[in-house]
């Protein structure tokens, strides 16, 4: 017993302790992991593992594991594995992470393995056995059995990074794959999938697309998957599929899914991606005939058809299956089908339907309505209906209507009837089109009842016609093209229309050689015909005629007569062409020609023999004028000679040239004469010009040569080129007048002095241009039109430019003639890149303000002066702005200024793209500050703006002398600006002596123009708004003084502007005030102006009564203004009412007409001499500014017996003249007041007395 336990011990437990032991060792010890690996690698050769760490069970590193056979070779930078030791002893394997990194697997082409398995000694064609392998046997149809995991897997974290796959036609990669996985008996189960950075790389497409003329039908079996797989949220991120230039981007893709043994299930699929969200569901059975459904809805956006909706559903089982889709949105169609997908000759059943498809969307200009589209048969025969309305911009609604055949067998079409339904006719057509053996084509047309006055008014008439086409286009023979019978006729206009005729058109493979030929083709209308008659072979003999008597019979937009012919005689190569074309009184929209004629002759056999006359006369283009060219061309290639003579509206060109043309491609000759007289002055060329042109080579030289103009010279100094790959010029202008660019000036600008430049161009192919330009005047002066000239004069004008090396650096200096200089200089570096880079500075020093002095009077004051110090730099597309821009010292004094300013100091302060602005202007009343900003870091949203307040200040204006106290502020931004705040008016004077006379609105058909006297359009007009919104208040001290009414002004007043329509609203009141009206002075008694509206328009309600003190019976007299102020209503009124003519009386003179104190005759003369006159004003003024004397004007002085009618006028603006007669004492007196200062006058009257006065005006209250 002993000695068998022994036995047992040494003979079975050992070796298993030992097998136990080592299979320890392999599983937990490193060293063990390197054994196994070692061998592995002896019994996979293809295998190899750089570095290799930790334990089987313990946790492995692999890195650089690289496995090569002749199929596939495989790379991996990294593998890591875990497991959980635990599970082995409940029968699991359990795999915290299983990771994979740096994974690049190449799938060889299958000729490259055969070509590697030939140099092995393999054989490809035998199995492994050595047997041979059938296609049959490879791809007959196998069931496959149930599959089970004979224990339970689980796999927490399966994780693949940077993967690329590389197969003969495709490559695949993806940056990171992560997935958990759980399997036991025949189920599997993966969760959390996540799979980033999928790129799939397709090879190019040839683009050689062969016809479909057989359906391979495949042959399935029905089958059942080994085991069932759940698929529970899976996410693809961050797609890609490209394939030669197209590239398709998915950024998300969701889904769930179940395979079971006989059934397959796509549970809520969902693709994100900026132009399209979409969801999709499906169900298929693994069964015969293979049942499936699907429902898919999906909705664009962030294209053209954003909120487009897609809705289907797919029905039945791929023998019949049964497709329903619908479009919703911009978009609605219904689209329903069959397919037998299972059939050999693939039967199908499509319809199309749609109540309206257009586009585009928004504005379309193209619409289908009641659109039905059907298409019924198999590969063999397919049979289309179509049936539809169409619409197009500018094309007349049409119907159409299509019954086709297509014999896919004999690559046939047939088209039994197409049907346009228009213009109240129809068009109808039959033929059939054949692509085998060549592409050819057969087409019967016929039209009937065309009437195109349906739809162009200006054609009324109706048409009918027949076309016959034949063609056939086979690339070794090329085309040809036959329309025997090409026939149209009806009326047009009222007019015959006929077109009649038949061609053929034919051509070589590559579209070299062309024959045509037309015994006769006519096109008539009236008399205006059209004939085309000859051939063009290898002798051409074609010939054209023209005679249209009046062209606007048949275009109206054309009118004139056209006559003329061509014709085209001799060998192919060498043909003569003559050409007569004669016009009279054309007239195209803008354009009129009122004669020309066109005599042309060319001879290619006898080198190249031409004569071409050309004269027109009287032609007009928009505003440009031509009166007469005459053009005469004369000679062959040995000798020729050109003269041509221009005159137009501001230009005057005499040419003569003569030359020679070598072999056809070197044209050597000479300008011997041009002379070229415009607005910018009469240039005359000095001597002839030698030119030559290479034609093959476009290239043209030009010889130094000068023109003139009086003393100035304009030369080419050194011997010019100009080509596609090369410019060469040095120019040089000197002595040239300024006084000639005074055209190209605004009206009432001008300028003088004397100009030189200099230029010089170098530029060669693949090389940066070279440029070097100079610009010099020695002295000059601008000056602008005023009431007064304004000259601004310099004594030097220097402006040099270089451009060399992509760099472009330029200075300018101006030294003006009393004070002040300008220099500039800039460097633009880059000029071949997008971005240029730009230094540039500016500095300005010393500019007085005397320049302006003439706007002034003599006895003015003005002064400043004008400084600045700017920088900029940047780019070209950007420049920053940095510096100041000051006027420092000014100072405004005088009769015309508006306002005395005693000092004032403004600074503009640059930073990049903004701006500061802060002044200070001190009059003698205080001071108002300036302070404002702008921001134009975006161009299309600048900004700006400007506040002023401060204290009171004068404003002299005519007639007018007011204290306004500013708080305004100016906002602007593109298209509109917008002033608001307030005005206060604590104090003014307002003296209306005249009003203007014969005052005219703006006509509603008036037309403004620019300065180059171009007609200024209402959108360019309204491009930038102002709108205000300001009030005026005024204070206890504004004064109005105007036609015999004195008053006190008080009230508040709104200004505001929108869209160019200004309107005041508020209310003005009369306080204080006294009126002389009717040879009286009234008081008044209640005066209000209302706004609402334009300002021109207040309504009216004021009172005006005599003085109570100087009435009887206590009654109470005056006259009452009421309405708009141009319509009012004047009555005359008293307390208690009393008959007009009594009213009337206690008006002028304070008493009844029954008062006992009688009577007063000269009284109510004098008032109603009064009212007279004051109704005459109008017709005064007229005839004082006919003799010259201005607000001349009719009044009443003086009262009783001493009343007078007075009349004056001013002979200038200080001397006034005045003559008066008595109205009950003939007994006149004349009156010349002349103004010394503002308020100071010497005065001379003569009359019964004679007297010399010298008057102060002031007043007070």
């Amino acid at each position: 017993m002993k000695r068998l336990l022994t036995w047992l011990d040494r003979g079975i437990f050992w070796p298993l302790w030992a097998l136990l032991l080592l299979l320890c060792w392999l599983l937990f010890s490193q060293s063990g992991l390197r054994f196994s690996l070692y061998l592995t690698e002896k019994a996979v050769p293809e295998l190899k593992v750089a570095q290799a760490s930790g334990s089987w069970l313990g946790g492995v590193t692999l890195k650089q594991l690289s496995y090569q056979s002749p199929e596939l070779d495989l790379s991996l930078e990294q593998l890591q594995l875990r497991l959980q030791k635990r599970c082995l002893i409940q029968f699991r394997l359990c795999i915290p992470e299983l990771a994979l990194s740096g994974v690049s697997i190449t799938n060889r082409h299958p000729e490259q393995v055969s070509a590697q398995a030939a140099t092995a000694g393999a054989d490809p064609a035998l199995d492994s056995q050595g047997e041979p392998t059938t296609l049959s046997e490879a791809n007959a149809p196998r069931r496959l059995a149930g599959l089970a995991f004979p224990i339970p897997l689980k796999i927490d974290r399966l994780l693949i990074e940077r993967l690329q796959l590389h197969l003969p036609e495709q490559q695949l990669a993806w940056q990171h794959f992560s997935i958990g996985l759980n399997a036991w008996g025949n189920r599997l189960q993966l969760q959390q999938g996540r799979l980033d950075g999928l790129a799939i790389t397709l090879a190019e497409s040839s683009g050689d697309a062969e016809p479909l003329t057989a359906y391979p039908a495949p042959e399935l079996i029905p089958f059942s998957l080994p085991l069932s797989i759940f698929i529970d949220d899976f996410q693809l991120s961050r797609s890609q599929l490209q394939q030669g230039e197209q590239l398709f981007s998915l950024p998300l893709l969701t889904f769930s899914a179940q395979l079971t043994p006989r059934q397959v299930r796509l549970l809520d699929l969902q693709l994100t991606h900026p132009q399209l969200q979409a969801q999709l569901s499906a169900n298929f059975d693994l069964a015969t005939d293979f049942p499936l459904s699907a429902q898919f809805d999906a909705l664009l956006q962030d294209t053209a058809l954003a909120g487009q909706r897609l809705q289907g559903q797919l029905r039945g089982s791929l023998a019949e299956l049964i497709a329903e889709f619908n479009a919703s949105g911009p978009l609605n169609l219904a689209l329903q089908g069959r397919l037998a997908l299972l059939s050999a000759d693939l039967p199908l059943q499509l319809a199309l339907q749609a109540q309206e498809l257009r586009w585009p969307l928004e504005q379309p200009d193209y619409q289908l309505s009641a659109l039905a589209l059907e298409l019924n048969g198999n590969l063999t025969e397919l049979q289309l209906s179509l049936a539809t309305e169409l619409r197009a911009t500018g094309l007349p609604d049409a119907g159409l209507r299509l019954d086709a055949s297509w014999f896919n067998w004999q690559q046939r079409a047939a088209i039994r009837e197409l049907q346009l339904t228009t213009l109240d006719g129809q068009v109808q057509a039959r033929g059939e089109l054949n692509l085998e053996p060549a592409l050819n084509w057969q087409l019967q047309l016929a039209m009937d009842g065309i009437k195109p006055g349906a739809f162009w008014p200006d054609y009324q008439g109706q048409l009918s016609g027949q076309l016959q086409v034949a063609g056939k286009l086979d690339p070794n023979s090329g085309l040809a093209l036959q329309l025997p019978q090409l026939a149209m006729q009806g009326e047009l206009r009222q007019l015959p229309l006929l077109l009649a005729g038949s061609l053929t058109l034919n051509s070589n493979a590559d579209f070299s050689d062309w024959q045509f030929n037309s015994p006769d083709l006519l096109l008539s209308h009236g008399h205006n015909q059209l004939r085309l008659y000859g051939q063009l072979q290898q002798d051409w003999e074609l010939q054209a005629e023209l005679s249209v008597p009046d062209a606007a019979l048949s275009y109206p937009e054309l009118r004139g007569a056209l006559q003329g012919s061509i014709a085209v005689t001799g060998p192919m190569l060498t043909p003569k062409v003559t050409l007569q074309l004669n016009a009279e009184r054309l007239a195209y929209q803008d354009a009129r020609l009122r004669q020309a004629s066109l005599t042309a002759t060319t001879d290619l056999a006898d080198k190249l023999r031409t004569s071409l006359t050309l004269q027109l006369s009287q032609a007009r283009w928009q505003q440009q004028r031509l009166q007469e060219l005459q053009l005469s061309l004369a000679g062959d290639e040995d000798a020729h000679q050109l003269k041509a003579q221009l005159k137009a509206e501001g230009l005057a060109v005499n040419l003569q040239a003569a030359g020679s043309l070598s072999q056809r491609q070197l044209w050597q000759g000479q300008l011997t004469e041009l002379l070229l007289a415009s607005q910018l002055g009469d240039w005359q060329l000095v001597e002839p010009l030698a030119i030559k042109a290479d034609l093959p080579a476009q290239q043209l030289t030009l010889a130094e040569h000068c023109w003139a103009q009086l003393d100035a010279r304009l030369c080419l100094s050194e011997t010019a080129t100009l080509s596609a790959t090369q410019v060469q010029a040095k120019l040089a202008l000197s002595d040239y007048p300024l006084e000639n660019l005074n055209s190209l000036l605004p009206l009432q600008s001008s300028i003088n002095g004397e100009l030189a430049a200099q230029l010089d161009v170098n530029w060669r192919h693949g090389q940066a241009p070279q440029l070097t330009f100079g610009l010099q005047s020695v002295s000059g002066q601008l000056l602008q039109q005023f009431d007064v000239p304004v000259t601004l004069p310099w004594r030097d004008l220097e402006l040099s430019a270089e451009m060399a090396a992509h760099q472009l650096r330029s200075k300018l200096t101006l030294q003006l003639a009393d004070s002040g200089q300008l220099t500039a200089q800039a460097l633009v570096t880059e000029l071949d890149q997008a971005e240029k880079p730009l230094r540039a500075e500016l500095s300005l020093t010393s500019l007085t303000l005397d320049f302006l002095k003439p706007l002034l009077d003599e006895y003015s004051e003005l002064a400043g002066a004008l400084s600045s110090q700017l920088s900029l730099d940047g780019s070209l597309d950007n420049p920053q702005l940095r510096g100041e821009l000051r006027l420092d010292g000014l100072k405004v004094r005088g009769k015309l200024a508006p306002t005395d300013i005693e000092q004032a100091d403004l600074v503009v302060s640059f930073r990049g793209e903004r701006a500061e602005l802060n002044g200070l202007v001190r009059t003698p009343e205080g001071k108002i500050d300036l302070a404002g900003f702008a921001d134009w870091r975006d161009l299309d949203a600048w900004q700006a703006n400007l506040g002023i307040s401060g204290d009171p200040l004068r404003l002299q204006i005519p007639q007018a002398e007011l204290f306004v106290q500013p708080n305004l502020l100016l906002n602007a931004e593109p298209g509109r600006s917008r002033l608001t705040g307030t005005l206060q008016v604590p104090r003014a004077r307002i003296s209306v002596n005249t009003l203007p006379q014969n005052a005219i609105g703006i006509s509603s058909d008036h037309v403004l123009l620019d300065r180059r006297l171009q007609p200024i359009t209402e959108e360019q007009n309204r491009q930038f708004t102002l709108e205000t919104d300001i009030r005026v208040r005024l204070g206890q001290q504004v004064r109005l003084e105007a036609f015999g009414l004195k008053s006190r002004l008080a009230g508040e007043l709104r200004v505001q502007q929108q869209q160019f329509n200004p309107s005041v609203r508020g209310e003005v009141s009369l306080v204080d005030g006294t009126f002389r009206a009717y040879g009286q002075d009234l008081l008044i008694r209640q005066g209000k102006l209302t706004f609402n509206g334009p300002a021109d328009q207040p309504f009216l309600n004021v009172e005006a009564i005599r003085n109570p003190a100087n009435m009887e019976d206590d009654v109470i007299a005056g006259i009452r203004v009421t309405g708009p102020a141009d319509e009012p209503v004047v009555a005359i009124f008293s307390e208690p009412a009393k008959p007009q003519a009594n009213a009337l009386s206690y008006l002028i003179m304070g008493k009844d007409l029954d008062s006992e104190s009688g009577f007063n005759a000269n009284s109510v003369t004098t008032s109603l001499i009064g009212m007279s006159i004051s109704s005459s004003g109008k017709l005064v003024g007229e005839i004082g500014e006919a003799f010259g004397v201005s607000d001349l004007m009719l009044d009443t002085e003086g009262a009783g017996d001493n009343s007078q009618v007075t009349v004056s006028g001013y002979l200038t603006r200080d001397l006034q003249l005045k003559y008066g007669i008595g109205i009950f004492q003939p007994i006149g007196q004349f009156t010349l007041r002349y103004r010394l200062l503002r308020n100071l006058y010497l005065e001379a009257v003569s009359g019964l007395d004679n007297a010399v006065d010298l008057l102060y005006k002031f007043e007070f209250d």
